[in-house]
């Protein structure tokens, strides 16, 4: 099987590795504990050492002019070959080399490579997501609710598209989270729930503390379910519950608005006409003109 050691990250400015004709060794350091660090356990150094003729206990000579160089580029490690072998052994745990490029370590500028793993952790990941997927479309509304509760989101005013697209991202980035979380938690309902209180103040949370009124009732989440899910304590789970329905029930009574008449323009336009039309009629009386009159 063969290994890449691969440099990562580039120089900020100049936009490369490393220079032409460059090099950088990665060597042993001393631990915290003041020991040598080689990565060999007792085994592989009998092992190895027996097989290379070479003396790889931590307190020998050997690891005191041990390196391994590198250019910029990547190197290739045939794990058949023992002198290999021992190279990979010595980088797999080093403070400055990481075993993938899913792996956090902030001292890390090398990394590992190994395809076989590469490919058997993208695996174990993109069928976590296929199934949480599959999940995840048989969630109703409320279960969209319910379960961003648990990623400590508040869902209650969300739109279902809302609050959709806000758990579909949190199930593509770490589906594995969600499986745990959601699918395959048996007390999920009463995670839920104690969310729920705490958010309405029933259950407050002090750092890593769960209390109900003075009553410790857990010191993580996990003591909380645990707590609540006893069959002893399901007078304090029901009283709970009912706590938090009465916060949610909000009762609003609104006088109606009255209607505003609807009023008949056409209708209010010919009551004005007529009025004026009474008003203007004595007028038009005394103005008539009478036959024989001199105009």
């Amino acid at each position: 099987m063969r290994v890449i050691l691969r440099p990562i990250g580039k120089n900020a400015w100049s936009g490369l590795v490393k220079y032409r004709n460059c090099y950088e060794d990665i060597s042993p350091y001393w631990t915290r504990s003041g020991r040598i660090y080689t990565g060999l356990t007792t085994e592989d150094e009998k092992r190895l050492g027996e097989l290379l003729g070479i003396d790889l206990r931590a307190n020998s000579d050997y690891w005191k002019t041990f390196y391994i160089r590198t250019m910029g580029r990547d190197v290739y490690l045939d794990l058949d070959d023992p002198q290999d072998e021992l190279k990979y052994l010595f980088l797999k745990n080093h403070k400055r080399v990481k075993n993938s490029l899913m792996e956090n370590k902030a001292t890390a500028n090398f990394v590992l490579v190994n395809k076989d793993e590469e490919a058997k952790r993208a695996n174990v990941f993109n069928r976590a997501r296929r199934d949480a997927i599959k999940e995840f479309d048989k969630m109703s509304a409320e279960d969209l609710r319910k379960c961003l509760r648990l990623y400590g989101h508040n869902a209650d005013s969300m739109s279902a598209e809302v609050a959709e697209n806000k758990l579909f991202d949190i199930v593509e980035g770490n589906p594995q989270s969600f499986l745990d979380k959601w699918v395959n938690n048996p007390h999920r309902e009463t995670a839920v729930l104690v969310e729920r209180a705490i958010s309405k103040n029933i259950i407050r949370k002090n750092k890593n503390i769960y209390k109900y009124g003075s009553e410790i009732i857990g010191h993580n989440l996990g003591e909380t379910v645990a707590f609540l899910d006893d069959s002893k304590n399901q007078d304090i789970k029901i009283t709970i519950l009912k706590a938090i329905e009465s916060k949610e029930t909000v009762i609003t009574s609104v006088e109606p608005e009255p209607m505003a008449e609807t009023v008949n323009e056409e209708r209010v336009t010919k009551e004005v006409e007529d009025a004026i039309e009474k008003e203007d009629a004595p007028k038009a009386k005394s103005k008539k003109i009478n036959k024989g009159d001199t105009i």
